[in-house]
């Protein structure tokens, strides 16, 4: 390893994305050392897939994670997604869970993938669907979800069928994955992908006796930063959207990030 490489450790479970990540950060001259924080368990599958028989009955799908893409995928069993959800209203947060409903769910194309969280998704919903609102929105969803993409769509007349498909837990391997990470050289920056990713790694801190202040903490996302900020740690920079280009874009220039937080809290504080 070159003397030169600042090490990013990466709260992140390794995923189709990760060699994208890996590959992109080395460019930079990064050293990428990936640490899953989260593991997931499917639930409720059969009460999925009724719903997702009938299509009629719905104005479209909402995908906020990959998982929720992996839900529906699993709820099928195999089997094709009844081809009527292709002239719906359908909705993912995020390039990666984009791409996987259009690899996984016979190109089911969905809309807002350059929104990046759910904040963001309900107002491009709001702003952009021309549909009946009489007939739900159908949100598979994990047992963590926050409410505020509910909350955005039910002010603007929106009916969610909300159906819990899976539960997030920390990852078991978070403990051993940690321990070998934190032996390496030049480690600068933990880069944080979520509120539950930031909750699992503070376990850890806090059982080993570790301040994660004496690095830069990175967060991914408005969400995660808050939760980084509620448990008292200093937030160093942040990305705007959960993609490698917006993470390398803040690590190379954080004074930007700073300063469009600085821009983004006026903002709110004159509206």
């Amino acid at each position: 390893m070159s003397s030169q490489q600042r090490t990013v450790i990466i709260f992140k479970s390794e995923s189709e994305s990760t060699d994208v990540y890996a590959e992109t950060l080395l460019g930079h001259n990064f050293r990428p050392l990936f640490v899953p924080t989260l593991s997931f368990g499917f639930k409720n599958l059969e009460q999925l897939s009724a719903k997702l028989q009938t299509p009629d009955k719905y104005a479209g799908i909402i995908f906020t994670s990959p998982r929720c893409v992996e839900a529906v995928a699993e709820s099928l069993q195999l089997a094709e997604l009844p081809g009527g959800w292709k002239l719906l209203h359908n909705y993912a947060v995020g390039e990666v869970t984009h791409n996987l409903a259009m690899s996984t769910l016979q190109q089911l194309f969905t809309h807002g993938k350059q929104t990046g969280n759910a904040r963001n998704l309900g107002d491009f919903i709001v702003d952009t669907f021309d549909g009946s609102r009489n007939l739900p929105l159908l949100l598979p969803c994990g047992n963590l979800a926050t409410d505020t993409l509910l909350s955005k769509l039910a002010e603007n007349g929106f009916c969610v069928d909300a159906c819990e498909v899976y539960e997030t837990k920390c990852s078991p391997q978070l403990a051993e994955c940690m321990e070998r990470a934190l032996k390496a050289e030049n480690i600068e920056f933990l880069a944080f992908f979520s509120p539950s990713g930031v909750n699992c790694a503070n376990e850890y801190f806090k059982a080993h006796n570790i301040a994660p202040n004496q690095w830069k903490l990175v967060a991914i996302g408005p969400s995660t930063r808050r939760a980084l900020e509620s448990l008292g740690l200093k937030v160093f920079c942040t990305a705007e959207r959960p993609t490698v280009e917006h993470l390398v874009k803040v690590l190379l220039n954080p004074q930007e990030s700073r300063e469009r937080l600085v821009r983004d809290m006026e903002h709110k504080d004159l509206a």
